[in-house]
């Protein structure tokens, strides 16, 4: 097949390019989205374990004895250390991107211009050159570029692409020009579900959480049975609401094991730091128990690295 000449090529209209937009048929949102801050701090609270403490501290505030509060720090405490660890995670993976957000030369009713890789729609004509980055999946019209794909698959060895052939999204120009045409934008595109693959949370298999779990399920179920007779017993003999009702959060706080999850979550908290300290990006806390159970690990050296030393 003949090439057609850079020159020749007109790209999209403007009415092509407003109903492509239109359609959703556009490279915005590539980049895929982390939990947001919101959920984060939902999924910390919405427990089991602050959903007792939560009924404890409501019946101490009932009866006006404010200073009684202070087993709710163990609550703040262990919230605050959950909540600071994944937001610190969020931000790490929301800088984690493949495609860099350059503006990208592009035809459109025939003359050249530059718009944000977010604006680009499916069949854009783009044109590249030495150094510039694909910003999403496009087949070669015209050209025969040398293309960098170490990103995308480790290997740093240049790669000819001539007509016809996929530039994949995330890929450089190392040598020569072209001029493409998009073929995949958005999530489609290879480079952004690889990011996506990276920012999955995958929910942490701990023994550690799950054990914890069970505790606090066993303790809220002996507590409601118990909590109510132990009140029922203590306002006959006292005749005191007030009271009785702090006898009974009393011992009902007892049965909670606060220092426990505690002493869990900001020992995790302070692997997570030193971890953190070389370069190691942790999503949640319970994922440190995971890695401490590693008896191997695999490294593959690829392309990427240069030299015999790891």
């Amino acid at each position: 097949m003949e090439q057609t000449p850079a020159n020749q090529v007109t790209g999209l209209t403007s009415q092509e390019v407003a109903e492509r937009m239109a359609d959703g048929r556009h490279n915005g949102g590539a980049e895929a989205k982390t939990k947001s801050v919101a959920a984060i701090v939902r999924d910390n609270a919405c427990t089991l374990f602050n959903a007792v403490n939560l009924f404890l501290a409501i019946c101490i505030i009932y009866t006006g004895s404010y200073r009684n509060l202070l087993f709710l720090a163990v609550v703040f405490a262990n919230l605050f250390i959950g909540i600071i660890q994944e937001l610190r995670s969020k931000a790490a993976l929301d800088k984690l991107a493949i495609v860099a957000r350059k503006n990208v030369r592009v035809i459109r009713d025939g003359v050249e211009c530059q718009v944000p890789p977010g604006e680009l729609v499916m069949d854009d004509v783009i044109l590249l050159r030495r150094g510039d980055q694909v910003p999403a999946d496009a087949v070669v019209i015209y050209g025969e570029p040398s293309m960098n794909e170490s990103l995308l698959t480790g290997e740093s060895d240049d790669i000819a692409k001539t007509e016809g052939d996929l530039l994949m999204s995330g890929s450089f120009v190392s040598c020569g020009t072209a001029t493409a045409r998009i073929s995949a934008v958005g999530q489609d595109c290879l480079a952004a579900r690889i990011a996506a693959e990276a920012k999955q949370g995958a929910k942490p298999n701990s023994q550690i959480l799950s054990t914890l779990n069970k505790i606090i399920k066993a303790a809220t179920f002996a507590l409601v049975p118990l909590g109510v007779g132990l009140y029922v017993r203590t306002v006959t003999e006292t005749q005191d609401v007030s009271q009785s009702l702090l006898s009974t959060v009393a011992a009902m706080g007892g049965m909670i094991p606060q220092g426990l999850i505690l002493l869990t979550s900001t020992v995790l908290a302070i692997a997570t730091v030193r971890l953190t300290q070389k370069n190691v990006l942790v999503q949640q806390l319970y994922c440190i128990e995971s890695l401490a159970r590693v008896d191997v690990l695999c490294l593959d050296k690829t392309g990427t690295i240069t030299t015999g030393a790891m």
